[in-house]
């Protein structure tokens, strides 16, 4: 009997729609993870007349469970720092969700930006700044109104206080340097023009700056000076600007958040509270209805995949995902550490990994080779234009040449580096094993895995990583998200300023997408050609996720996608879908 069942086989003849959850940036950085929720209740006993609506007036359609079932379980986020809100820090704060804090734009199930503080914006004629209309109506959780100078507080206070993400803002005027203390706060691009008018001036035309601020957060002006640090922990003092509140924190065991009853956005939840709990896991407690995300990978049980195939409620209830996410090789190319500064020595070390059969090996069918930085299906994705670059061509005996021409014949006197990992799964550092082994087979040299948490792994990038493994996902719907990274002011030890103007020029240009686009896919081919990034693979999620979880975001988009935690890239995920009645799921267990 077979013991190992690839995606492709565990796929054939389901039926497939995409499973969306919000990343947490970033997000930024973190592999999503599927949504935790209640468990599926018995259905309803509502009158078939009775209209019943929560306290920011979201009406429920008949199929749904009563409001005191209405609620959002999820795993207790990260509460490794003391920072509790996004534009404070972001690797380190406590919640993974930004129901607590309005956000100036979004993405709607069609990834179309879409304005939440902001109801519409415009660029000026030369591009230099975007002007973005608040809205009037909206105000904090203490009745106070939010407006423009609220909005540039926050960014003026994030910077200048070394927010750990400010990078994602350079393209704002003078952001680089008010995080660098470089310039004063006030100096930041950013001023508002009237109380519900807030302009944004940018280093170079931005096509894209309303999709950015999809994740920039508002605060009340003052309030880390008026009412004290870490104020986001603690429901005395937390002052929110979304539609839910702050009402417990108990650090590392639960947090509870209830509707935000002053809020007058246009953010209309169906959840009346979000519980973060410790959780069970596992595909038993997903049966049990204890859990109602489950998500299934290359390291699945073979057992597990069977029992899900076998049952046609677990299988209906099963759906792939999109990649939104790159992992890269990076080298540091300063000169600290040769000969990694050269480029012919990083293009020996790229020849010399056969990616395309370690990724589909050792990942068996849950990543797709990554030829380029845009993961496939993104928007101005070119793997076919970019697999054939010579770096991403598998041909050991060339990589031996170039090495013996740099002046290390059969490896002999080349360094041992350290490739740093960032928290690695056991997946990702069977592919850096591979690779460690690719490269004293056909390079005979050496390369030690240093596997190092997130915190060690960011402070230690720029002056201590010879090799690093990493991986980076979108925070919105352009290649710009992607291409930012790059940039010499990035987080990388590389710097090319060459790339940088061209990347620049390109990215600038308003009027013409398809210019753009175009211009952006030679960018890409330049940084792959440049050797100082070899990208690996794009992984996606498959995951399950109960039948009864309904709503606006449970239905099939334009490209007849499913995002049953919101679009990736989205914040105010898990505010599109409800609980209905739990008949669909009989005959799970």
């Amino acid at each position: 009997m077979q013991n190992r069942v690839s995606r492709r086989d565990f796929l054939r003849g389901a039926s497939l729609v995409a499973f969306g959850v919000a990343t947490s940036s970033l997000l930024a950085a973190c592999p999503a993870m599927p949504p935790i929720a209640p468990a599926p209740a018995a259905p309803g006993n509502q009158a078939a007349a009775e209209t019943v609506m929560n306290a920011l007036g979201k009406e429920f359609p008949a199929d749904a469970l009563p409001l005191d079932q209405q609620f959002w379980r999820e795993a207790v986020g990260q509460t490794g720092g003391g920072f509790g809100h996004i534009m404070e820090s972001l690797y380190n704060r406590a919640f993974e969700h930004g129901g607590g804090a309005e956000t100036l734009t979004s993405l709607d199930n069609d990834f179309n930006v879409i304005g939440i503080g902001a109801e519409s914006w415009k660029a000026s004629d030369d591009g230099a700044y975007w002007d973005f209309a608040l809205r009037k109506e909206l105000q904090f959780s203490d009745g106070s109104p939010i407006t423009a100078h609220d909005w540039v507080y926050t960014m003026q206070y994030s910077l200048s206080h070394n927010y750990d993400f400010g990078w994602y803002y350079f393209d704002i005027k003078n952001a680089q340097k008010v995080l660098a203390g470089e310039a004063k706060p006030e100096e930041l691009g950013m001023e508002a023009v009237d109380d519900h008018t807030l302009r944004v001036y940018t280093e170079s035309p931005v096509a894209y700056l309303p999709a950015v601020f999809g994740w920039f957060m508002v605060a009340k002006k003052g309030i880390w000076e008026d009412v004290g640090e870490n104020w986001a922990l603690d429901p005395a003092r937390y002052i929110s600007s979304g539609p839910f509140k702050l009402t417990e924190f108990n650090r590392d065991i639960s947090h509870k958040w209830e509707l935000n009853t002053n809020y007058k956005g246009v953010r209309r939840p169906y959840f009346t509270e979000i519980r973060e709990e410790t959780m069970p896991s596992g595909l038993a407690a997903y049966i049990a209805g204890d859990v109602p995300g489950y998500g299934v990978g290359p390291t699945t049980p073979p057992a597990e995949l069977q029992i899900i195939e076998a049952n046609p409620v677990l299988k209906s209830e099963m759906a792939e995902g999109i990649a939104t996410g790159t992992d890269y090789i990076g080298f540091n190319t300063t000169g600290k550490f040769a000969p990694l500064d050269n480029p012919d020595v990083r293009l020996a070390l790229c020849k010399a990994i056969d990616k395309d059969t370690l990724v589909q090996e050792i990942f068996r069918g849950y990543s797709y080779t990554g030829w380029g930085l845009i993961p496939t299906g993104f928007p101005n994705n070119q793997d076919d234009a970019i697999k054939t670059l010579d770096p991403n061509v598998y041909d050991p005996e060339k990589a031996r040449e170039l090495l013996a021409a740099a002046g290390f014949p059969d490896g002999k006197d080349f360094p041992t580096f350290e490739m740093y990992i960032r928290q690695p799964s056991d997946t990702d550092l069977a592919l850096c094993e591979a690779m460690q082994a690719r490269w004293k087979e056909n390079l005979n040299i050496t390369v030690e895995l240093r596997p190092s948490d997130f915190q060690s792994f960011t402070s230690s990038l720029k002056e201590n990583a010879p090799i690093y493994y990493v991986n980076y996902n979108m925070d919105y719907l352009d290649p710009a998200t992607f291409m930012n990274v790059w940039r010499s002011s990035g987080r990388h030890p590389h710097t090319d300023t060459s790339w940088d103007e061209f990347y620049t020029a390109a990215n600038s240009i308003l009027n013409d997408p398809a210019k753009r686009f175009e211009l952006l896919r030679e960018a890409e081919k330049r940084l792959i050609e440049g050797t100082a990034w070899f990208f690996m693979k794009h992984n996606f999620g498959i995951g399950l996720s109960p039948c009864n979880l309904k709503g606006e975001w449970a239905t099939p988009n334009k490209n007849g996608f499913v995002f049953k935690g919101g679009p990736p890239g989205v914040p105010n995920a898990r505010e599109g879908v409800y609980w209905a009645e739990a008949s669909c799921r009989a005959g799970v267990a």
